[in-house]
């Protein structure tokens, strides 16, 4: 019986070490900001992503994701409401350097205790200042999804802080945040073996 057992968990642990993972679509960038002295939350997306990637198979998440990078427009900002988009892109985005926020992930790191479940190191770079973000990730139901914090006075971006806080003044009751929840989303497709002859 013990036997038995043994052989299926040890099945079920080489099944699982030889899976290749792929990504097969493109990734979704999302953020959530911060007004008023409550701290209430403000989210969306982004709409234009250009994900890149050098590998399109792997048998782990770190060589599989390792490397690949996106280029955010940050004039496709959606929150849903075109007022607001608007302000955020003239009065924030545009009081800073360049079009466009970049980020490349540097590395993932498993949990020791979990396997579908880690830290994920991501280069940011915005308003020509780069910074080394780590976010949560985790990995279930073919869908990796990555949570971090980033503060704009890290990326000298001061003024466009001061800039939307003075554009929605009244709003935000004298309050914007520099304190920035981001993520993202990607499908990850697993091909993993089938389970030993006879255990099934």
């Amino acid at each position: 019986m013990k036997k038995t057992a043994l052989s299926l968990l040890l099945a079920f642990g080489l099944a699982q070490a030889n899976c290749t993972f792929s990504q097969p679509s493109n990734v979704d960038v999302t953020w959530e900001s911060f007004k008023t002295p409550m701290k209430i939350g403000v989210g969306g997306h982004f709409s234009t992503v250009n994900f890149k990637t050098d590998a399109t198979k792997a048998t782990d998440l770190n060589t599989l994701l390792a490397g690949s990078s996106v280029s955010i427009d940050v004039t496709s900002v959606d929150s849903k409401n075109k007022g607001r988009d608007e302000k955020l892109v003239n009065e924030f985005f545009k009081q800073m350097s360049g079009p466009t926020i970049k980020a490349v992930i540097v590395s993932l790191k498993k949990d020791t205790d979990a396997r579908k479940s880690g830290t994920l190191t991501a280069s940011v770079t915005m308003n020509d200042v780069t910074r080394d973000v780590p976010m949560k990730y985790s990995f279930s139901n073919g869908q990796l999804s990555a949570n971090g914090v980033i503060d704009v006075f890290d990326f000298k971006a001061d003024r466009a802080l001061k800039s939307i806080n003075t554009a929605c003044f009244a709003l935000h009751q004298g309050k914007t945040w520099s304190d920035v929840n981001i993520g993202f989303t990607m499908d990850i497709k697993a091909s993993c073996p089938q389970p030993v002859k006879g255990h099934e």
